[in-house]
C-alpha cells in the first residue's frame, strides 16, 4: 500500500453456532460472498461453536476462518462477545447460523460509518422469510439519529444481522448481556449515548423458523419478562422522562407482547389455540390494563372468533374464554367493554356461518357486557364496506 492510500477498515464478522452445520455452511457460503473485501474493507470472520456436538468442526475447517469452541454451552450472548473479545477490527458485524447476508452487506455501510465518525451504528433492513416461504419484511425507511425514544416506544426495529456496530461503542456498552432478546437491549444501549444510521437496500436473509428462539420464548411467555427486565432497564437511563412518557413506553410494550401471541402467523409458529388462550390469559392477568384501550379489544375479539369458531362446541367455548378473560383481568367497565366486543365479534361469526339462534344468544350477552360494543362494531363494519365499495367505483 502506498503511502497516500489510505488504510482499508477491518471488518469482524462474528458467527456463533451451535449443533446446525448444514445451515453454518450455507451462512459461511454468504460471508464469502460479500463484495468488497480487499477493496472497500477488509473482514475477518470469526465463528464461535458454542459447544457442538455435530460436524461443526469439520465444516467450519473448509473455510478460511478463525474457529473458537466454548468448552460449554454458554449461549448467544456469551458467545458474540467471545467472538468480539478476539478480534481486531474497527467494526463488528453478526450473523447467526441460520441466516445469510446477502452480497452488498457492507458496500455502503462501511462508507456511511467512515464519513461519520460520531455514529455508532449503521442498519439496514432484510428479508425475511418463514418456512422459506417470504413475508413482508417491514418499512424500507428507518429512523436516524436520535433514535432513543423511538426504541422505547416502538420496539427493536433493527435486526442483528443487518447492523454495522463501531467496536469502541460497543466496547463502552460492555458487550451483549443476558439471554432473549439481547439485541434490543444492546440498541437500546446504545442509542442513549450514539447517533444511528439508516442505510437503505436490505442487506441480508432473516430465516425465521418455529424453532427459533424468540418464537419459542413467545410460546411459553418468557419472552414477556425478559422485554420488562429490558424496558425497566432503559428506563432507568433516562430519568429525565416523564411519568405519562414511562406509562407510554410500558402500555405500548405490552400491547406488543399480545400482538406476538395473536400474529396471524401463528400457526407456522407450532402455538395451538389452547396454548395461546392459556398465554393470553396469563398476559391479562399480569397486565389488565390491556382491556382499556380499543385496538386491543378488537385484536382480542377477532382471535376470540377465529378460535371460537373452529371449536367442536363454540357457544361453550365462548363461555369459557370470556369468564377467563373476568378472572385474568378483574370486575371493571374497561373489562366488560373487552367481553362485550367479543360477544359482538362472535354475534357476527355465528350469523355469518348460518348460527342464527347462537348470534342472538351472543349478540344478548354482547348488550348485557357492554351496550355500546355491538354498535360500534357493527358501525366499523358498515364503514369498512363504503371504503370497499368505493375503491371499487375508482
Amino acid at each position: 500500500m502506498g503511502s497516500g492510500e489510505r488504510k482499508r477498515p477491518l471488518i469482524s464478522a462474528i458467527v456463533p453456532t451451535h449443533n446446525r452445520s448444514a445451515l453454518l455452511r450455507e451462512a459461511l457460503d454468504s460471508v464469502m460472498s460479500v463484495e468488497g473485501q480487499g477493496e472497500l474493507f477488509d473482514l475477518e470472520t470469526i465463528v464461535v461453536d458454542d459447544a457442538s456436538t455435530d460436524d461443526t468442526r469439520d465444516v467450519v475447517a473448509r473455510y478460511p476462518v478463525q474457529y473458537i469452541r466454548n468448552v460449554v454451552n454458554q449461549g448467544l450472548s456469551a458467545s458474540r462477545n467471545t467472538g468480539v473479545a478476539v478480534s481486531r477490527s474497527q467494526y463488528v458485524a453478526f450473523l447467526d447460523d441460520d441466516d445469510l447476508w446477502l452480497p452488498q452487506r457492507f458496500r455502503a455501510q462501511v462508507a456511511v460509518m467512515e464519513s461519520r465518525p460520531d455514529v455508532g451504528l449503521a442498519y439496514s433492513p432484510y428479508v425475511r422469510t418463514l418456512n422459506e416461504l417470504q413475508l413482508p419484511s417491514g418499512a424500507t425507511d428507518g429512523p436516524a439519529g436520535d433514535v432513543f425514544k423511538k426504541l422505547l416506544l416502538t420496539g427493536n426495529f433493527l435486526g442483528v444481522l443487518t447492523v454495522l456496530i463501531r467496536r469502541t461503542a460497543f466496547e463502552r456498552m460492555g458487550g451483549f448481556q443476558g439471554e432473549g432478546i439481547e439485541d434490543y437491549d444492546m440498541w437500546l444501549r446504545l442509542a442513549r449515548y450514539y447517533p444511528f444510521v439508516f442505510v437503505p437496500g436490505p442487506v441480508a436473509l432473516y430465516r425465521e423458523s418455529p424453532g427459533g428462539m424468540f418464537l419459542a420464548a413467545v410460546a411459553t411467555g418468557k419472552v414477556r419478562s425478559r422485554f420488562r427486565t429490558i424496558i425497566n432497564g432503559a428506563l432507568a437511563l433516562a430519568p429525565d422522562k416523564s411519568p405519562q412518557f414511562r406509562q407510554q413506553v410500558i402500555d405500548r410494550m405490552e400491547c406488543r407482547n399480545l400482538r406476538d401471541l395473536v400474529s396471524r402467523e401463528r400457526p407456522f409458529r407450532n402455538l395451538s389455540d389452547a396454548a395461546c388462550v392459556s398465554q393470553i390469559l396469563a398476559l391479562l392477568s399480569e397486565y389488565p390494563r390491556l382491556a382499556r384501550f380499543p385496538r386491543e379489544r378488537r385484536i382480542l375479539a377477532w382471535f376470540a372468533r377465529t378460535v371460537v369458531l373452529a371449536s367442536p362446541s363454540p357457544f361453550d367455548a365462548a363461555r369459557t374464554l370470556c369468564d377467563g378473560i373476568e378472572r385474568s383481568c378483574g370486575a371493571s367497565m374497561q373489562t366488560r367493554r373487552l367481553i362485550g366486543r367479543i360477544w359482538a365479534e362472535l354475534a357476527i361469526g355465528f350469523f355469518l356461518g348460518g348460527c342464527r339462534s347462537l348470534s342472538r344468544r351472543a349478540v344478548a350477552l354482547s348488550l348485557r357486557s357492554d351496550p355500546t360494543q355491538l354498535p360500534a362494531r357493527l358501525a366499523r363494519a358498515c364503514g369498512d364496506r363504503v371504503r370497499l365499495l368505493g375503491r371499487g367505483a375508482r
